[in-house]
């Protein structure tokens, strides 16, 4: 009975007291009035759930830019494997030396790819990423190519 005295306000006065609630996912107060915090009265869950669907759409728009030229770098990339893996292996004496050429490409792609945040590099960024989607669509035939006897 003690406890249950103790919440009732003894003067008039304290009745609009407010009572804090911590959050421990970000260590802030919840406030009860949706007008004050600019969540437009939306729970946690929601406002989740919207930015989870906006980094989504945003991802989306990403991969839809340029998508028919990535796909024909990836297909010329995959033409060019199998192009390479036929003319090289007809004489079967440049196998190593092609295999380190293959390497050599492969991998300067890769690292200008991922250097490309060197000002020098900036403008040319975008020819830079279709190359690797070439990049991608060589290791892809000549990875598939390896199957073939």
């Amino acid at each position: 009975m003690h406890l249950a005295r103790s919440f009732v306000p003894s003067s008039p006065s304290s009745i609009n007291m407010t009572w804090p609630i911590r959050s421990s996912a970000d260590g802030r107060g919840l406030d009860l009035d949706p007008s004050t915090d600019g969540t437009n009265g939306t729970t946690r869950l929601i406002r989740a759930m919207q930015d989870f669907q906006n980094k989504l759409g945003a991802k989306v728009q990403e991969i839809r830019k340029n998508f028919p030229m990535k796909v024909l770098f990836f297909l010329v990339g995959f033409y060019c494997a199998t192009a390479f893996a036929t003319v090289i292996g007809q004489t079967g004496d440049w196998d190593i030396l092609s295999a380190a050429l293959a390497v050599v490409v492969v991998e300067g792609i890769g690292a200008l790819m991922y250097r490309a945040s060197v000002p020098v590099f900036s403008r040319v960024r975008s020819l830079i990423s279709m190359f690797n989607y070439w990049k991608a669509g060589l290791s892809l035939g000549l990875f598939l190519d390896s199957f073939k006897y």
